[in-house]
């Protein structure tokens, strides 16, 4: 339990000599340190950035600028100004009134943003301008506005690659000015531009006759164009319409070509059919002609043959029996009396009767 005190006791003292040792810079702040006491007092010639820095409460004081960009806005608009505060990093002034080298008498809405050189913060305290830089930034930018675009004429303000070209002068030359309140310029913008009435009058009239001449100008560039379009088109119609013709002629050609060996494949083509067909009908008459050639040949053969067995005994035989065998005889008187009337009834008889007596009949002994 002690002991647990005592890591308490000895958290707690922790906590308090940080607080009482460091100092905590903000973000987008840049720390200024000063001695208040003893021998070493003044101010530390060091710029502190955000975090924990030693700074010891009572011996030490703390001063923090900003460490962002600054804007300072010179606007006619009054609403604006009100609105905004000059304090922090924004500063909103009246407008620049200047007188041209034309001696026009113009008002231009600046911006100029600047923002503190590093490791020079300290010098702004040391040299006693913590509250004052802004306003000497301010004053100075004023005087040089008003006497480096005083150098221009109202016809230089409203071309654009002058008054940049002249903006960014100006710039450079803020820049060494500046070098003393221990601040850098970083952009210069000229936002408007504003003439007195009767020159704007003037200036719009100017500009429309301008614009005029510069439609003018443009209308006669416009009508040689077309002139060179329609010579364009004509010269390329005609050379489409010959380009054409030409294809044609080389399509005819070609279908000319195509044509007569396309009618030449189909001659051939009919000579061949009638070629093939006139011999292979040739060929058919030939084999009809042999197969019935070979068709009699196989028909007399059969005679022959037929003929050979039916002269034979045997093919005597079977002629009569078949004879015998066909013989109807619807109606027979007999004299049974007269022995040389055959018996019909007996096969045997009949058939020697019909064949003869010298040859055997088959089937008696």
């Amino acid at each position: 339990m002690k002991a647990f005190i005592v890591l308490i006791i000895i958290l707690v003292l922790t906590i308090v000599v940080t607080a009482f040792i460091t100092e905590k810079i903000p973000p987008a702040r840049i720390g200024v340190k000063q001695v208040v006491l003893g021998t070493a007092k003044g101010i530390v010639e060091k710029d502190h950035y955000t975090g924990l820095v030693l700074g010891i409460s009572g011996y030490h004081r703390w001063h923090l600028l900003p460490r962002q960009t600054h804007f300072l806005h010179f606007t006619e608009s009054k609403g604006w100004r009100e609105s905004r505060l000059a304090r922090g990093i924004e500063d909103w002034q009246p407008a620049v009134t200047l007188r041209t080298k034309d001696g026009n008498t113009i008002d231009l809405d600046v911006t100029v943003t600047y923002k503190i050189k590093k490791n020079e913060a300290y010098l702004i305290i040391k040299d006693g301008l913590k509250d004052a830089y802004r306003e000497r930034v301010r004053a100075r930018v004023i005087s040089t506005l008003r006497e480096e675009l005083a150098e221009l004429t109202s016809e230089d303000l409203q071309i654009t690659d002058l008054r940049l070209s002249r903006a960014q002068d100006t710039l450079a030359l803020l820049t060494q000015e500046l070098a003393e309140y221990h601040v850098v310029p970083e952009n210069l913008f000229i936002r408007k531009v504003k003439f007195p009435a009767q020159y704007e009058t003037k200036l719009q009239e100017k500009q429309l006759l301008r614009q005029e001449s510069q439609l003018e100008s443009a209308l006669t560039e416009q009508a040689k164009v077309e002139q060179v379009v329609k010579t364009q088109t004509r010269r390329i119609a005609a050379e489409a319409l010959a380009e054409e013709k030409n294809w044609e002629r080389k399509i005819q050609e070609k279908r000319s070509d195509y044509q007569v060996q396309i009618a030449q494949i189909n001659a051939d083509a009919l000579l061949y059919s009638r070629t093939t067909i006139a011999e292979g009908e040739a060929e058919r008459d030939i084999a009809i002609a042999r197969g019935n050639l070979a068709l009699e040949k196989a028909d007399a053969l059969r005679d022959l043959l037929r003929n050979e067995a039916l002269d034979s005994v045997g093919g005597r035989i079977l002629l009569a029996l078949t004879a015998v065998e066909n013989l109807q005889i619807p109606e027979v008187t007999l004299n049974s009396e007269d022995p040389a009337v055959p018996m019909l009834l007996d096969l045997s008889k009949m058939t020697r009767l019909l064949v003869g007596d010298q040859i055997p009949i088959p089937g008696k002994n």
